[in-house]
């Protein structure tokens, strides 16, 4: 058990800067010199990081099959446990993908979070009933990582990973009091959450009301208007459903596609299709009416006049995502599920 034979090295020696080891019928090669914290490369464990004899992380050096379980986090030199790697990786991405659903079906739901406790204290969805109430997301992180309830531990950290995902915070870094991991660049925050997808993929479009009816109800496009217009900007594989509420025409209407990696690349071209019309996600949030009226059609980004005079609305779109649930209707929302777009693509 000497320092040696673990694969550490004495800095106050000289040692050849290079050695090889054998393995597996291999030979790797492994270089030694200073690390911070006491962490080197081992030669007995084929490049992974280990943590020195002072650290907290120092594990039994005989056991081969945690070695995958040491990672290094970018811009880190420490090595840690990540404690998603030690479970199933089906069953995570399950728990994982189906309580970013559960979060984001409502916006009061998903408020609740995203206020970070101001609303009232927060409960384990994992736990359900039997959780108590948690001060703001931090504790009900910190509760989700470190949970001891061994036939929770999955959806735990399926929950944790929901959340993180859900504030813009880093999942791959344990969380600690230091709230170091709540540090992540915005672009890698936001691509995180545009990954989340609703399945079978559709597109949200957007200012499709026509106006008031004489029974004072909104009117709007019709599925097999919007199903012509889709197949005039040339996507025939799209089926349109047009969204009603209490008064009529919502002004919205979804354009789904086919479950496969053709309906995702369909779906995926139209939404892109309308971002580079200016007519996307952003835009829309910027230009939406508080309420629709009459005015609208004075509106030059609602309505548009065509050279004969007549007047057409402008429409505006995007794919549908995890933190669209609550745009889109009942019967939608039940039926779909939440897909990550990158390991889809990866998978098939």
């Amino acid at each position: 058990m000497s320092p040696e034979g673990l694969g550490f090295r004495d800095n106050n020696q000289n040692h050849n800067p290079s050695t090889k080891r054998k393995y597996d019928g291999g030979e790797e090669e492994f270089r030694f010199g200073n690390k911070p914290n006491g962490l080197y490369p081992g030669p007995d464990y084929r490049g992974e990081f280990l943590a020195g004899t002072s650290s907290p992380f120092r594990r039994n050096l005989s056991d081969e099959s945690r070695a995958g379980k040491y990672i290094r986090i970018a811009g880190d030199s420490v090595g840690v446990i990540i404690k998603h790697l030690e479970v199933d990786q089906n069953k995570l991405k399950k728990a994982f993908l189906h309580f970013t659903k559960v979060i984001n079906e409502t916006e009061a739901e998903r408020n609740r979070y995203l206020e970070d406790g101001k609303q009232g204290r927060l409960q384990c969805l994992a736990c359900g009933r039997s959780s108590k109430d948690f001060p703001d997301v931090h504790a009900l992180i910190m509760h989700t990582y470190n949970s001891d309830n061994a036939d929770l531990n999955v959806d735990h950290l399926g929950l944790h990973k929901a959340l993180c995902v859900l504030m813009g915070w880093n999942y791959s870094k344990p969380p600690d009091n230091a709230k170091v991991y709540q540090f992540l660049p915005a672009e890698e925050a936001a691509a995180n959450q545009d990954d989340l997808i609703m399945w079978p993929p559709l597109v949200i479009i957007h200012n499709t009301v026509t106006g008031k009816g004489k029974d004072g109800r909104m009117e709007g496009l019709g599925n097999k208007e919007m199903d012509n217009r889709i197949r005039d900007l040339g996507f025939a594989s799209g089926k349109s459903k047009s969204l009603y509420g209490r008064d009529g025409h919502l002004g919205i209407t979804i354009v789904k596609f086919s479950g496969d990696q053709l309906g995702l690349k369909e779906a995926v071209r139209l939404a892109e299709h309308f971002e580079k019309e200016k007519h996307g996600r952003k835009a829309w949030g910027c230009i939406q009416p508080i309420k629709i009226g009459k005015d609208d059609e004075k509106n030059p980004n609602l309505v548009k006049v065509e050279r004969n005079g007549e007047k057409k609305r402008i429409l505006y779109g995007y794919l549908g995502m995890a933190v669209d649930l609550c745009t889109v209707d009942f019967e939608t929302r039940k039926k779909v599920s939440i897909e990550s777009q990158r390991e889809y693509k990866t998978s098939k």
